[in-house]
């Protein structure tokens, strides 16, 4: 019978054994190698935030924040600056509700104040931020009264202006589409601003934006058509609109 010793192999799956957790095990080398790797994971993280960053800032370099509800974070960014925006992260639902719940407070601290601008009642405008997943206009603008925030809002062809002080800065905030929304702060003198007052509709009123047609002249009709891209021509006739066709188009543009 041939007697196989197998003893120098047990040495060698032995020794390879130890070669292998030799990884695992607590030294100094493996603690460099760690740490090591820790920064480049990092590194590439950051560098996978500032891509996202570079996604975020787009349509002629509104920035457009990665949340859910992009008008209060918008708000937010205004109000804090780029950097708590950035150390907050994506955030989650719990913060955000946090913070929205804080400002109901506010609101109803400044409740005299906020009844002379009426963009919403004050029961809407807590509700929005208590209980709804997105803030609306007339809540953005509440909050903008609060903390006392120039604004000028571009919708489609139309601009609404909040005017709170005297500070240089104007934040544009735009409406893109499906809710997505986007700032930028210019200057009052900045070229950009007045063509933004210049080529679009002014709207007094978010919610009422067009004034009984015996407010207007034909010209201003014919003006503001204009501004919103609407024909000021019958198709059918080839005559000009009259008054009150221009004022019916109008209209229906809202």
């Amino acid at each position: 019978m041939e007697i196989i010793d197998n003893s120098s192999n047990s040495g060698v799956v032995s020794c390879n054994i130890i070669q292998i957790l030799q990884d695992y095990v607590l030294n100094e080398n493996n603690i460099q190698r760690s740490i090591e790797n820790m920064i480049e994971t990092n590194s590439c993280k950051r560098k996978i935030q500032k891509y996202e960053k570079n996604e975020s800032k787009n349509k002629h370099d509104f920035f457009i924040p990665i949340q859910k509800d992009k008008l209060f974070w918008c708000f937010f960014v205004i109000k804090n600056g780029d950097v708590k925006y950035e150390l907050l992260g994506k955030t989650n639902s719990v913060i955000e509700k946090n913070m929205k719940i804080e400002y109901v407070e506010k609101i109803r601290k400044e409740k005299q104040q906020l009844k002379s601008y009426k963009f919403s009642s004050l029961t809407n405008i807590e509700n929005k931020l208590a209980n709804e997943f997105k803030i609306d206009v007339n809540t953005f603008f509440t909050l903008c009264v609060i903390e006392n925030i120039n604004i000028l809002y571009i919708n489609k062809r139309t601009y609404f202006e909040l005017l709170m002080n005297d500070n240089d800065e104007i934040y544009v905030i735009k409406n893109f589409d499906n809710e997505k929304f986007g700032y930028k702060v210019l200057s009052k003198n900045d070229t950009e601003l007045k063509n933004y007052k210049d080529t679009l509709f002014k709207i007094d009123n978010i919610d009422k934006p067009v004034k009984s047609m015996s407010s207007y002249k034909v010209q201003e009709l014919l003006e503001f058509c204009s501004k919103l891209a609407i024909e000021t021509t019958n198709i059918e006739n080839g005559k000009k609109k009259t008054k009150n066709e221009l004022y019916e188009a109008i209209l229906q543009y809202f």
